[in-house]
């Protein structure tokens, strides 16, 4: 599970960019540059996203998908969705970051949180206090269901619910089979009926704030990477535990989680 102690977060708004260090659990704050984004067209947001990202080395000497993290309120969250991923798909190529364009309910939960328990009006400490509300854990249930369920119990402690799997507990007839079923799914009629199970689990997409992708060595079960279509279709914020091997295509990912 990578988890680097040391991170920088990035929080972009309206006509500010906020920049702080992360370590050992330790928030700090190193600066806060005021930025106009002129008229707020998508081009010239790019533009001022991109003047400042070149010079992201003046914070950290290690700029990548695990070190550096992306956050974007205010302005960014009244673009369309076609935009937004304009921003996320741009910003990946450009720079192998992830963009995350927090949804308004999202950040309204960031602020509760840092409202309640640091006593603060700062969305970053909210979002470290509990960074997700809702996800998904994806892998190879046939080869990593210890480390999956290692990862779910992390999460739970974290008060994170898991909407799939909602259970790790295996129907025994399964054990061994290229389909496994966990206690709560009913018995496959045929084998075109896998597909319904796997569509259920993919709904649940929809409602997570994330989907985790449990990959121990970075390797990825075939299963996972065909529902990595439908992640990036519905555009949902997709982290792997490990730095992936066997995807011929990359889209935009992030690499271990903050907590």
């Amino acid at each position: 599970m990578e988890n680097r102690d040391n991170k920088t977060l990035v929080h972009f708004n309206t006509d500010t960019i906020k920049i702080y260090d992360l370590k050992n659990g330790i928030l700090k704050m190193l600066n806060e540059e005021r930025v106009s984004f002129g008229t707020g067209c998508l081009s010239e947001v790019l533009e001022k996203i991109k003047e400042f990202l070149n010079h992201l080395s003046n914070y950290t000497n290690e700029i990548n998908n695990t070190s550096v993290r992306l956050y974007a309120t205010g302005l960014f969250q009244n673009f369309k969705q076609e935009e937004k991923n304009q921003i996320v798909n741009n910003i990946f190529v450009d720079y192998a970051l992830y963009f995350n364009v927090v949804p308004f309910d999202l950040e309204q939960f960031y602020l509760q949180n840092s409202r309640n328990i640091c006593e603060s009006e700062n969305m970053i400490q909210g979002l470290l206090c509990q960074e997700f509300r809702n996800v998904v854990v994806c892998g190879s249930f046939q080869q990593f269901l210890q480390d999956i369920e290692k990862l779910i119990k992390h999460l739970y402690r974290y008060n994170i619910n898991v909407l799939s799997p909602a259970s790790t507990k295996i129907k025994p007839e399964t054990i061994g089979t290229e389909f496994i079923l966990f206690d709560y799914q009913d018995c496959i009629k045929n084998e075109r009926d896998t597909w319904r199970h796997k569509y259920e689990h993919m709904e649940k997409f929809r409602q997570a704030d994330a989907i985790i992708v449990c990959d121990p060595r970075g390797v990825v079960g075939k299963g996972t990477i065909f529902e990595f279509g439908f992640m990036t279709a519905i555009s949902k914020r997709i982290i792997f535990m490990e730095q992936p091997k066997n995807i011929s295509i990359f889209f935009p990912y992030e690499i271990g989680l903050n907590f």
